[in-house]
């Protein structure tokens, strides 16, 4: 199994934020949405609850994938 075909990230407009967030998942697992509500230059993680440990390479690339995503680059 590669890593980055379980990798899904989905940006989208949520009530409970004024701006996108980006939700990274592995497989149909949410692991974690980064969030820009007090700007691009500060996005915060939120994690779900429902994980324990997770690849580090793999949460990295989730990242800065994620991160290209919601910020449209």
């Amino acid at each position: 199994m590669h890593y980055s075909d379980s990798l899904k990230i989905i940006v989208s407009s949520d009530v409970d934020y004024e701006s996108l967030i980006a939700e990274i998942y592995f497989d149909d697992i949410l692991i974690a949405l980064l969030q820009q509500e007090n700007g691009i230059n500060d996005i915060r993680i939120e994690f779900s609850s429902d994980i324990n440990t997770i690849n580090f390479d793999w949460f990295q690339n989730a990242l800065n994938e994620a991160k290209k995503k919601l910020l449209n680059q």
